[in-house]
C-alpha cells in the first residue's frame, strides 16, 4: 500500500497549527465582555427634498381678474382664503386668479408628480385710476396721492385750499361708494395739508330781550263762612308804589246765633313792566374743518331713574343738563378767502312751564331757542340771525259767580289779569381768517392795575390805578434821503 507521505505532513503540519492557535487563544480570552463590542446605529435614509418654487409677489385689482401661465401640467390649487382670491382652472397649464375683496392671502400650485410650481402672495387692491383721473380734472394743479389699503382709500398731498380738500374727499367716497357693490364700505383717510391759511376765528354777538308787561284791574271779593265776631274794617290795606299800583280792601264780618259770614273785598289797579337781556360775546378760534364749542351758563340734576335698592332704601339716579348761552361752530376755509360756517347756537333756561312731580321730585323744564344754519361768507364779513321771536299772552277773569257776569255793575265784582311776554333773540356772526401774534402785542385786564392807597381810597373814593402804555413813544429809526417841501 502506498501512502503520499508528503499530503500526510502537509495535514499533520496544519493540525499542528491549529492546535496551537486554539491554545493561544484559550490562553489570552478571559471573561467575556460586552462593552467592548462596538455598537453600530442604522443611519436614517435621506430623501430629497421636492423641489420648491421661488415665492413671488403679485397684486390683483379688486373685482378684476388675472392669467397666470404654469411651465408645465397643473394636478392642484390652494388658496389659504378663497373669499379673497378665487382660482378658476382653464387648461392645465393656465389658471384664472379672480380678486374679489381687498386683502392679502397666498396660493400654492402643484404638479403631476407632487412638485410645486409656483407660490404666489397675492394681495387684492382698489383699482386707484379712476379716481386719480377725477381728482385731476376736479382739482388741477394740486399734488393729491391717492393709497389704497384693504378696503381703505389714503389721501395725501398738498393742496390750495380747505374747499379743494372737501372737493377731493368727496371724490373718494363718491368713488368708494360705488366700487363697493353692495361690499361692506371702508374709509376715506384725509392727510392732505393746505397751502392757504385755513385757522378761523368766530366772533358771535348773541344778545336776547326779554319784555313783560302785567296788568291787574278790578275787585275781589271772598265770602266765606267761619264762627267769630262781627267787625267792620274799611280800607284796611292800602298802597301806593313804585309799581303805579293801588290795593285797598273791605273786611266784613257779622256773627249771631248761627253761621257767621265774612265777606273780604280787595281793589287792585297795578300794572308792572319788566325788562330783562341778555347779552354773550364769545370768541372762538379754530382751524379749518373742526368744531369749537361754547358754553355759558350752568347744569342743572334731571331725575331721570327711580329705583329701591337691596336694603329697601329708595334711590333716585340723576343726570345734569347744560343750560345757558352755547355756540358750536364748524368752518372750511374756501377759496379766494370765502369761509363756509355751520353754526349751531342755543339760549336755554330751566323753567317751571311743563315741570311735573313724580312723588316728591319735582321735574323741571327747560326753556329753550337754538338756531342752526350753514353760510358761505367773505372774511371779515357778517351775518345776523334774527326773527326768533316769541310772544306769549295770557289772560285770566275771577270774581264772585253770577253777578261779576252782569252787565255794567258786574265790573265792580270781578277782577282781570293780563300778562304778555315779549322775546328776541338775535345773533350777529363775523368769521376772520387769523395768524398767530406776537405775546408782546397782547394785553390783558391786569396790565396797568395798581391797587388804591389807603389815603386814595378814602379822600378820593378810588379802588384801582390803571398806567397804560406809553403812546408817546417815537418809532425806531428815522427818514432817509431828502423829504420835505422846496418852494422857488
Amino acid at each position: 500500500m502506498l501512502v503520499n507521505h508528503t499530503w500526510t505532513r502537509k495535514i499533520s503540519t496544519s493540525l499542528a497549527l491549529g492546535a496551537a492557535m486554539t491554545m493561544a487563544l484559550s490562553a489570552q480570552a478571559g471573561p467575556r465582555s460586552y462593552s467592548d463590542v462596538k455598537k453600530h446605529q442604522a443611519t436614517p435614509t435621506s430623501y430629497a427634498k421636492p423641489h420648491q418654487a421661488e415665492t413671488r409677489s403679485m397684486t390683483i385689482p379688486f373685482s378684476k381678474s388675472t392669467i397666470i401661465d404654469l411651465p408645465s401640467g397643473l394636478a392642484d390649487v390652494i388658496v389659504s382664503n378663497p373669499a379673497i382670491v378665487d382660482a378658476v382652472v382653464h387648461t392645465s397649464k393656465r389658471v384664472l386668479l379672480v380678486g374679489k375683496s381687498p386683502g392679502q392671502t397666498n396660493a400654492f400650485f402643484y404638479g403631476r408628480n407632487g412638485e410645486e410650481l409656483l407660490n404666489l402672495e397675492l394681495r387684492v387692491e382698489r383699482d386707484l385710476h379712476g379716481l386719480k383721473s377725477l381728482i385731476s380734472k376736479h382739482a388741477p394743479g394740486n399734488t393729491v396721492k391717492a393709497e389704497a389699503i384693504n378696503n381703505n382709500i389714503v389721501l395725501s398731498g398738498e393742496i390750495a385750499d380747505a374747499g379743494t380738500s372737501q372737493t377731493v374727499v368727496n371724490l373718494a367716497k363718491l368713488w368708494l361708494g360705488e366700487e363697493t357693490n353692495g361690499a361692506a364700505p371702508g374709509e376715506v383717510v384725509n392727510l392732505m395739508t393746505s397751502k392757504a391759511n385755513d385757522q378761523v376765528q368766530l366772533k358771535v354777538r348773541i344778545v336776547e330781550m326779554q319784555r313783560s308787561v302785567t296788568k291787574q284791574m278790578g275787585i275781589d271779593f271772598n265770602i266765606l263762612g267761619q264762627l267769630g265776631d262781627a267787625s267792620i274794617g274799611l280800607l284796611n290795606n292800602a298802597s301806593l308804589g313804585a309799581g303805579a299800583g293801588f290795593q285797598g280792601g273791605v273786611n266784613w264780618q257779622n256773627s249771631g246765633g248761627g253761621a257767621v259770614r265774612s265777606l273780604t273785598s280787595n281793589l287792585t289797579a297795578l300794572e308792572s313792566v319788566g325788562l330783562v337781556r341778555t347779552l354773550a360775546e364769545p370768541v372762538l378760534t379754530t382751524i379749518s374743518g373742526e368744531t369749537a364749542n361754547f358754553l355759558s351758563g350752568g347744569e342743572f340734576p334731571l331725575l331721570t331713574n327711580v329705583f329701591v335698592d337691596e336694603n329697601g332704601q329708595v334711590q333716585r339716579e340723576f343726570e345734569y343738563k347744560p343750560f345757558g348761552v352755547s355756540l358750536g361752530f364748524t368752518p372750511v376755509v374756501l377759496n379766494e378767502g370765502r369761509i363756509s360756517l355751520n353754526i349751531s347756537t342755543e339760549v336755554s333756561e330751566p323753567t317751571t312751564e311743563g315741570a311735573f312731580e313724580t312723588g316728591s321730585a319735582n321735574i323741571l323744564g327747560l326753556r329753550v331757542r337754538r338756531a342752526n344754519t350753514v353760510v358761505e361768507m367773505p372774511a371779515g364779513g357778517s351775518m345776523v340771525i334774527a326773527g326768533l321771536i316769541r310772544e306769549e299772552s295770557r289772560q285770566s277773569t275771577d270774581g264772585t259767580p253770577g253777578v261779576k257776569d252782569i252787565p255794567g255793575v258786574g265790573a265792580l265784582f270781578r277782577n282781570r289779569d293780563d300778562q304778555t311776554t315779549e322775546t328776541e333773540l338775535v345773533i350777529i356772526v363775523t368769521p376772520y381768517l387769523v395768524n398767530p401774534t406776537h405775546p408782546d402785542k397782547l394785553q390783558t385786564p391786569l396790565d396797568g392795575f395798581v391797587a388804591a392807597n389807603d389815603r386814595e381810597a378814602a379822600f378820593l373814593g378810588r379802588l384801582n390805578k390803571v398806567y397804560g402804555k406809553n403812546g408817546h413813544e417815537k418809532p425806531e429809526g428815522g427818514l432817509t434821503g431828502p423829504f420835505g417841501h422846496n418852494v422857488d
